[in-house]
């Protein structure tokens, strides 16, 4: 077949091609596993342990009564909602965070969301339970201070679920982390 010097178009035959699909997406080789690391399952365990002392620990807020006083020094008893707030939100941020530790020891990402959720739980948690209790503190003459010092301890707080969220985080910032 000639070409023509000037020409615009293609001449000829195709031919069709016949796909063997057997040896279509064949691997020919070696197979290597991938190590995955071992910081998930490590923190992974300690998650579980922070969940377990959390909800086993939460029957002993009914305690907190006891020696509790006033900014004035009066023995004063907490208001029922304050048992209330501190024993839900553990046991529920402790059962999250048992649940979602297991799942990051299974190298699982949805393990690491679900502990950031008993991080926000907890700390909620904590903020209310403060408040109510610094409330509680509270005289005539302090005017609401102890509540805002139940609620500043929120603040403090956030600083500690921060530095424990990117603990936890360690893995989704690895590499070779193999969380799936």
């Amino acid at each position: 077949m000639e070409e023509e010097p000037n020409s615009d178009t293609l001449e000829g035959t195709t031919e069709p091609t016949v796909v063997d699909a057997g040896r279509v997406f064949v691997n020919t080789g070696p197979e290597f596993p991938v190590q995955k690391n071992q910081a998930a399952k490590v923190i992974g365990i300690l998650v579980i342990i922070w969940g377990a002392f959390n909800l086993l620990g939460s029957p002993l807020a009914l305690l907190s009564d006891f020696g509790a006083t006033d900014l004035d020094g009066n023995p004063i008893s907490y208001p029922t909602e304050y048992f209330v707030v501190t024993m839900l939100s553990s046991v529920i941020a402790g059962a999250i965070a048992i649940f979602g530790g297991y799942q990051m020891t299974q190298y699982k990402k949805m393990g690491i969301w679900m502990i950031f959720g008993s991080f926000a739980i907890a700390w909620i948690g904590s903020i209310i339970s403060s408040t109510i209790a610094g409330g509680a503190m509270d005289t005539a003459d302090t005017g609401g201070f102890g509540a805002v010092m139940g609620a500043g301890s929120g603040i403090c707080g956030i600083f500690c679920y921060a530095i424990c969220g990117i603990i936890v985080a360690i893995p989704l910032m690895l590499s070779d982390g193999g969380m799936e």
